[in-house]
């Protein structure tokens, strides 16, 4: 899927003219798939992971946020598998950190990457 280049923070990330890039990237697609809350996008509510309703609350049901999230990277383009996931949330602070590999489906790579979320 292409798409406007982003940084690591997800802001637009410009060239040194100011003009925005198009690129074609899974490590992309995934970390908008996980950084996107439910009901987030206006056009379709139901897009997006429940972050608040069931993972950054007491006692969260780890295995299942994994399956959950796994089944989110693997419907991003060109992703085989994900290879590994470690997940920690911090309900109290409504943070978690979501650390996971996953391997290309065109070229082998694997990708090794976190998100950081923040309620």
């Amino acid at each position: 899927m292409r798409d406007i280049l982003l940084d690591r923070d997800g802001d637009i990330k410009l060239t040194e003219d100011g003009d925005i890039l198009l690129v074609t990237s899974p490590v992309q697609e995934v970390l908008i798939k996980l950084r996107w809350y439910l009901a987030e996008w206006v056009f379709d509510p139901e897009k997006g992971i429940p972050w608040f309703e069931s993972i950054l609350i007491k006692n969260p049901d780890i295995e299942g946020i994994k399956k959950r999230l796994t089944r989110e990277i693997l419907e991003a383009d060109d992703v085989l598998e994900v290879t590994s996931m470690d997940i920690r949330v911090w309900p109290d602070s409504r943070k978690a950190l979501i650390k996971f590999l996953f391997q290309r489906r065109s070229q082998f790579i694997t990708y090794d990457e976190e998100v950081v979320l923040h309620g």
